[in-house]
């Protein structure tokens, strides 16, 4: 995790003054690192927190939690720090915790979000995540978000990303879209103050919530604006409550596409009450959605990323497994699972399509490549290359293997003193492949001797395979395997013998470089 993301996921409740705060801290080792502005994310993280807890809470009983602060790589690592307390109390106790913490694990983000609605019990109130990347605990707490609202827990996202890249951009807007927020992006201590300073504002405010539906009576998250005198006075959205003050506005709003445009937008006027929430039920349209889907020998495997083209320019992603809205229109949809799979596929959309694109993937294996040198069988540590017509197609890592297609290939071993080719090696269709080739190979020890020929102390020399006509270095008094064949070696200065020596297949020799 090389970015630092701030998830402010906030239960909201429907009655203002009832809401107490949960924090989620970050505690993972990642904290350590630095961002944009050179803070470390951890100074930025404490320094932000502490001044937060010093507002004005009255009223409202505040909590934390930590992960991934006790234990390296343990997914069970999250603690319930500081239990409700008064804001007296987590105001001096907070302090503490922040100056002692010492980040050191992994990310659970699933796992604490459910013990924190276990701590919540008949609470209301906003929990806030803070987290300096996504989940690394093989859950995915945007489908646990999507459950809650299955269950109809009342939970808002609010997602502060400071230093993301795109991906991760990505992976919290879809938090942001399962609980129903703004995704708010921040590079700074500054900027994370602000983001923070905007959410804390929305809790237990009077204003505006909006409720919309589609002429189906299926529950949709428009996206807007209020205007005066023509004038826009606020951005509002359905994903939280929007303080405004009293008042009569025109609203003006629609589902966002992922195109950043809000589809066939409607407007009404509004009258915000003075002294509760206003809730306003809009019927609007259901822009086209599409999700995507890909099929490998058959079967529906995970996918990646997928960028939507059109005129040749990149208007939006989303992830494989979302469905997302989109704007009516044409579209080429361009995806890379692996290096054999660069898909893509065209699509047109029209008022109440809901499509599905199907990318059939080219199929390809799984290989490992191992060298080992005859008699003595040991591993040559170098990567494998995969040529065709003397073109290089793949790089297969010599421990975690590669993903090729199946074909005929020359494998070439690039090793320094061992370099060698196997031709026409056929790659089949079989899912999973483990090939070892061996090289034929003899030993040479090189020792270095006085004029005298006593020892003397061993340094690196020079080695020259007479066919490749290429010289190397290798160190003395260990044993370096060679292919069989001609060769010459020299001192590492020129007081000493250049000695030619021969190397058989299996044989295991000591040759001498002597001072001259």
């Amino acid at each position: 995790m090389k970015s630092l993301v701030l998830f402010l996921l906030l239960t909201i409740p429907l009655i203002a003054g009832e809401n107490d705060v949960y924090i989620i801290f970050d505690g993972s080792g990642s904290m350590w690192q630095e961002l944009p502005t050179g803070e470390h994310k951890i100074s930025a993280a404490r320094s932000v927190l502490q001044k937060f807890a010093a507002q004005d809470f009255s009223g409202q009983e505040l909590a934390m939690r930590a992960y991934g602060h006790r234990r390296k790589n343990d997914c069970s690592d999250t603690e319930l720090v500081l239990p409700w307390q008064s804001p007296e109390q987590f105001k001096t106790q907070v302090g503490s915790f922040l100056r002692n913490v010492n980040p050191t694990g992994r990310t659970p983000i699933s796992r604490s979000l459910k013990a924190a609605l276990k701590d919540f019990g008949d609470r209301e109130g906003s929990i806030i995540l803070i987290s300096d990347g996504i989940e690394t605990c093989d859950e995915d707490p945007c489908e646990l978000l999507k459950l809650w609202r299955e269950k109809n827990i009342r939970i808002s996202v609010h997602v502060v990303g400071l230093g993301l890249d795109e991906k991760s951009k990505e992976a919290m807007k879809c938090l942001a879209d399962a609980a129903g927020t703004t995704y708010r992006d921040a590079n700074s201590a500054e900027e994370l103050t602000r983001g923070l300073k905007d959410i804390r504002e929305n809790i237990g405010s009077i204003g505006l919530k909006i409720i919309g539906k589609d002429a189906s009576g299926e529950q949709l998250w428009p996206e807007g604006k209020l205007l005066q005198d023509g004038q826009v006075k606020y951005h509002v959205t359905s994903r939280s409550r929007n303080p405004v003050e009293p008042g009569i506005y025109q609203l003006e709003v629609g589902v966002q596409t992922r195109n950043g445009n809000l589809y066939r937008p409607i407007t009404r006027q509004v009258n915000v009450a003075d002294n509760k929430d206003t809730v306003v039920e809009v019927i609007i349209p259901r822009p086209p959605s599409v999700r995507a889907k890909f099929i490998d020998r058959g079967e529906a495997v995970s996918g990646s990323l997928i960028s939507a083209y059109q005129e040749g320019r990149e208007v939006f992603r989303f992830r494989w497994k979302d469905e997302v809205f989109v704007d009516e229109g044409s579209y080429e949809f361009r995806t890379e699972v692996n290096s054999a799979n660069s898909l893509s596929l065209e699509e047109t959309f029209e008022a109440g399509d809901s499509k599905e694109l199907v990318f059939e993937m080219v199929q390809t294996v799984n290989v490992m490549i191992r060298f080992e040198t005859s008699g003595k069988k040991e591993h040559l540590r170098e990567n494998a290359d995969l040529l065709q017509n003397g073109e290089q197609k793949y790089r297969v890592h010599v421990h975690n293997g590669g993903t090729v297609l199946p074909g005929r290939y020359d494998i070439h071993l690039p090793h320094k003193y061992c370099p060698f080719t196997v031709e026409g090696v056929e790659i089949s269709d079989k899912p999973e492949q483990n090939l070892t080739f061996t090289v034929p190979a003899g030993y040479v020890t090189f020792k270095y001797q006085n004029s005298d020929g006593s020892p003397a102390e061993d340094k690196r020399c020079f080695i020259k395979n007479e066919a490749i006509g290429k010289s190397q270095y290798v160190a003395s008094g260990n044993e370096q395997a060679l292919l069989p064949g001609s060769y010459t070696v020299t001192g590492w200065r020129g007081d000493y013998d250049i000695v030619s020596f021969e190397v058989a297949e299996g044989e295991n020799k000591t040759v001498y470089i002597k001072e001259n």
